[in-house]
């Protein structure tokens, strides 16, 4: 008895995992056309994170992002639960910002689904803040979790973290 009921409970937790989740099953279908479409497209939307740098305005930045509630970003260890949160941590340090920069290294793409995808990746900056430092030096892994809403590309989540030197 103690066997069915484990076999039945890991049935009944697949089926919710399938319901629950199912861009897991659709990411295995992607056609290699729509899985490349896809790919390109979160790495021109990642590309647009360095040129919001660029442009040293906190709304290019912000624009990039969800309007929606469910919004999150983790930066070391600290979580910013919405957007608003976000843009006021953010605008300070845009306000330190006299010059930037940069390229992704060691870029990752993970297309889910036709509408969203994940993208990981090492920012290399070329920043200087107002005084001419260098910012950022070692650089930033950053991961960000796009979705298609309302016909643009956003970013859903997204976590940062200190990068450890270059070789």
């Amino acid at each position: 008895m103690r066997q069915t009921f484990s076999r039945l409970g890991l049935r009944l937790a697949g089926a919710a995992w399938m319901v629950a989740f199912p861009t897991t099953v659709r990411a295995q279908q992607l056609t290699p056309a729509v899985r490349r479409a896809v790919a390109d497209t979160i790495r021109q939307q990642a590309d647009r994170v360095i040129a919001a740098l660029a442009s040293r305005k906190i709304e290019r930045l912000m624009e990039l992002f969800t309007t929606e509630s469910d919004l999150v970003y983790v930066d070391n260890g600290r979580i910013y639960p919405s957007r608003e949160a976000l843009a006021n941590a953010a605008g300070g340090f845009f306000k330190q910002i006299g010059k930037a920069g940069g390229t992704w290294e060691s870029a990752h793409i993970l297309p889910l689904s036709p509408s969203s995808g994940a993208f990981t990746g090492i920012f290399r900056p070329q920043m200087v803040d107002t005084a001419g430092k260098p910012l950022w030096v070692d650089g930033k892994i950053w991961t960000f979790v796009y979705q298609r809403r309302e016909g643009k590309w956003v970013i859903v989540q997204a976590h940062e973290v200190n990068a450890l030197p270059g070789r």
